[in-house]
Formats: structure tokens, sequence, C-alpha cells
């Protein structure tokens, strides 16, 4: 006699309940936070990396203009935020149509060592947006080498 798990069944009844129904039970709700995917933003490609005076980050942002690049940045995090609008007409002698899409790139990151936010600098050039953040005077500090004995 082999022996069946009663919550796989119900695993194989939410399955189908959810394909049935156009997965209306599995998506997050609209306030919680939805992947870039559910949403039409993607997220860059980024490096983060840190000299002795500054945070630096690179991201990748192909096909977009400087002005429509939105930047936060706090003491421990930086937020990027690209929102491209694209509109396509088309008319003929009986119809005209317009279509419009809007999607972008969104990225969160938490920065490795705390920032001075009012100093940080960017710049974008050929699809790559360069950020430097220099770093608090307590990030700055050095802990003291110790002997070992």
């Amino acid at each position: 006699m082999t022996w069946m798990d009663p919550f796989d069944e119900m695993r194989k009844m939410q399955r189908e309940i959810n394909r049935m129904f156009g997965n209306l039970f599995a998506r997050p709700s609209f306030s919680a936070a939805l992947t870039p995917a559910e949403t039409g933003w993607r997220e860059p490609l980024t490096d983060v990396w840190e000299d002795d005076e500054n945070v630096k980050v690179t991201a990748e942002l192909p096909g977009v203009k400087k002005e429509d690049i939105k930047l936060n940045v706090t003491e421990g995090a930086l937020e990027m935020r690209v929102r491209k609008k694209s509109e396509k007409r088309s008319e003929s002698e009986t119809s005209k149509r317009i279509e419009r899409s809007y999607a972008g790139f969104y990225r969160y990151l938490q920065l490795p060592k705390e920032v001075i936010p009012e100093k940080a600098t960017a710049t974008y050039n050929d699809g790559v947006l360069e950020i430097k953040i220099p770093k608090s005077e307590k990030a700055k500090k050095r802990g003291r080498e110790i002997k070992v004995q």
C-alpha cells in the first residue's frame, strides 16, 4: 500500500483553480510589491563598488534619455527610476490609431556604506549611468589593526 500526501492533492486543486481563473488568486494584491516583470519595469544591469572615499554605481540604461532618469539617494540606499514613453501613430483615409506604452527601468540598492546624499553626482553617457556618492566620515573610519600574540 502506498502512502498518499493529502496536501499534494490540495496543491493540485489549487493549481487547477489558478489555471481556470487566470491565476487571479495566485497574483499578489495591487498594494503588494510587484516584481519588475509584472509591472513592465526591468532591472538594469548594475555594478556597485567602493574606494576609500566614495561608493560608485554604474547602471546600463540603453535607449534612455538622461531627462527620463530619476535618482533618489539616502544615507544607505539608491533608487533609480526611468520611465520611457513611446507612441506609435498610424493613419489611413478612414481611421487614425495611436498606441502608447510606458515601460522603463527600476532598481533599489542598499549601499555598502553610509554616504552623504547631498554630495552625490551622476553622469550619463552612451547608455551608461555613473553615480559617485562620497562616504560619510563615520563610514571612512577604518578599524584599528590588532597584533596577534
